[in-house]
């Protein structure tokens, strides 16, 4: 069976201003978002552009297609060129970060490059791939367009990354033709539930990348006072928790209940029946109370679940995204952000190995970040 979402769509604006007419591009990325919402109106957009020393972004994805064409005309002047292993990185774990707070959501990146885009250090390809391996299956989608760009070797690595991702990689002359394929990419994308999940909207997560999900989970906190449960409505001091993004209180049996049919995939972590963030519960624990230890099945369904359109339309309208800028997490320091196609990496004393380059998420802000950096690019925590 196929099913489609609600989609987040993030735009990767990695082209170069002196080589591509930025106008066009903004009138066909207009006319792209707006087929979108015609077709749903919870479609949200964000987008990446580089400046002199890293990539600017939106710290929320937007309802509003109008406000992202008006911020990027206004960042037109300081656009630079592009880092796209570093505009990569970072959409991914933004993204990331998005999925832990909304549930019920499709992603996707588009990644719009031309030939003064900085290409992609072969060194930097397996961190990518890790990265994107452990996300795709959110689901996650990555589609990348190229214009007027024919060099060989990186048509292959961004491929390579596009296919890894549930996405293809667009290879167009003109700018003119940017139209037309990108009303192709506004159309919904679909994915197969394997036919053994009880419910067509069953989550997957596959086993090998199920730790990183485990990491990236809050664990809720414990509350030592008389409090009246959310879930169940019933007010004692038993096992009472908070969610650490909205402060909702909830039993902690009956969170394990209501993850019976709310896990992402994994039955113990599961989201927040009112703010959607991400949560996890001992496993043993949420096991015992799945085994019938705590029935409260009729209870459950007294819960009432907030719209996710209602909901991301009141966020927004609590507080407009803001762009925010960030230092580039894949610069190889040292090289004045110039890299050079297929340099052995043992001519690059600047450049770790393949096998030292790893994910990593920060013990202090839970942001996703690579071993090439010794402090944590977001919260600047000591990482070794």
């Amino acid at each position: 069976m196929e099913i489609t979402r609600s989609e987040d769509c993030l735009i990767f604006n990695g082209l170069t201003p002196e080589i591509t007419k930025m106008d066009s591009v903004y009138n066909a990325l207009a006319e792209f978002m707006k087929k979108k919402q015609a077709n749903d109106p919870s479609d949200r957009f964000n987008f990446i552009v580089f400046q002199e020393d890293g990539p600017n972004y939106l710290n929320n994805f937007t309802l509003y297609p109008e406000y992202i064409i008006d911020t990027l005309k206004s960042l037109n002047a300081t656009i630079t060129r592009a880092n796209v292993a570093g505009g990569i990185f970072v959409a991914v774990t933004f993204i990331i970060d998005v999925f832990k707070k909304i549930s019920d959501k499709f992603f996707r990146l588009i990644i719009l490059v031309d030939e003064g885009s900085r290409k992609i250090p072969p060194q930097f390809i397996p961190v990518l791939e890790d990265l994107i391996g452990k996300v795709k299956d959110m689901p996650f989608f990555i589609d990348v367009i190229r214009i007027n760009d024919y060099n060989f070797q990186e048509g292959e690595k961004l491929n390579k990354l596009a296919k890894t991702c549930n996405g293809k990689l667009y290879q167009i002359d003109r700018i003119r033709d940017l139209f037309p394929l990108l009303d192709e990419l506004s159309e919904k994308k679909y994915v197969k539930i394997p036919e053994f999940y009880f419910k067509p909207s069953a989550p997957y997560i596959p086993n090998e990348n199920q730790p990183f999900y485990i990491n990236l989970a809050d664990a809720p906190i414990e509350v030592e006072k008389t409090s009246t449960c959310a879930i169940c409505f019933q007010k004692d001091n038993y096992n009472i928790v908070q969610c650490p993004s909205c402060e909702i209180l909830a039993h902690k049996t009956c969170w394990a209940q209501w993850a019976k049919t709310t896990n992402i995939g994994i039955p113990h972590v599961f989201r927040c029946h009112n703010c959607f963030n991400i949560l996890k519960l001992d496993s043993d624990f949420v096991h015992d109370v799945h085994a019938g230890k705590i029935p409260t099945a009729e209870q459950l369904r007294e819960i009432k679940v907030r719209n996710i359109v209602e909901y991301l339309q009141d966020l927004e309208a609590e507080k407009k995204p803001e762009i925010i800028h960030v230092p580039d997490p894949m610069a190889l320091e040292g090289v004045a952000n110039e890299y050079i196609e297929d340099v052995p990496l043992e001519n690059n004393i600047n450049a770790r190995k393949k096998s030292d380059i790893n994910v990593i998420i920060c013990p202090n802000c839970s942001k996703i970040a690579t071993s090439m950096k010794k402090k944590c690019p977001y919260c600047g925590f000591q990482l070794f």
